[in-house]
């Protein structure tokens, strides 16, 4: 065994996979043309940023595998062009496009060496990315574009780690928030609720909701459905999640 192969996010990512295949083989064509949650994409669309997004990482678990630096993507360019590319296709050749994908994604990385974890690879469009976060960083894609599809998985379907996780995620992204805002994202009873403080100054807009719901709107998934604030002021504008 290696580390990755050992690792507990490496097997969280294989069920959650397996949850998404099922989720892209039912769909069929017409439902493969519809809107997704990320727009202007559609499922289609998803479903092939799914599969190249596999082929990319795979890229980065090979190039610890062997020593040679193969860049995650060759450019933004290449990447949304892939997926434009791939958009249109049946439905029954996505969902067989994300499953070989995540399979020989799932097999490379269960390949890495122990001392190749720290190696850093060029994502082609923008921070190197450590291998070893590998498993984490595609844990986070499966699910939140899982989400995206809008076919019956939501956050609220998400393992507790993921949405912890993704939680977390969201401080340095919304630093320069107007309305700085203290957040406090319940877990269902089962652990301590997540306080998060996005944005710098003071006061703080105070506002709650179970973990699902606020991840869901602090990603742009929703627009605050069961989020609210304790003040019952609106819930403040988000920047897009890009």
């Amino acid at each position: 065994m290696t580390a990755l192969a050992d690792d507990p996010l490496t097997d969280l990512l294989a069920e959650q996979t397996r949850l998404l295949v099922r989720t892209a083989h039912g769909l069929d064509d017409p439902a493969a043309r519809a809107p997704s949650l990320c727009p202007p994409w559609t499922r289609g669309h998803v479903l092939t940023h799914l599969a190249r997004n596999a082929d990319g990482l795979r890229n980065v678990a090979h190039s610890a595998v062997t020593g040679e630096l193969v860049p995650m993507y060759l450019s933004a360019a290449a990447r949304n062009a892939d997926v434009e590319a791939g958009a249109g296709r049946p439905a029954r050749e996505l969902a067989e496009d994300v499953e070989a994908s995540a399979t020989l994604l799932d097999e490379e990385l269960r390949r890495v060496p122990d001392d190749a974890v720290d190696l850093e690879v060029p994502s082609g469009r923008g921070p190197t990315i450590r291998v070893g976060n590998v498993p984490w960083v595609r844990l986070r894609e499966v699910v939140y574009h899982h989400v995206d599809l809008d076919a019956g998985y939501g956050f609220a379907d998400a393992p507790q780690d993921v949405l912890v996780a993704g939680l977390r995620e969201c401080v340095p992204r919304l630093t320069d928030l107007a309305t700085p805002l203290e957040v406090t994202a319940e877990l269902g009873g089962v652990a301590d609720p997540v306080v998060l403080h996005l944005g710098t100054g003071t006061p703080r807009l105070a506002v709650g909701g179970s973990a699902w719901d606020v991840l869901a709107w602090l990603t742009g998934r929703s627009r605050g459905d069961g989020v609210r604030t304790d003040s019952g002021a609106a819930l403040p504008t988000l920047p897009a999640w890009g």
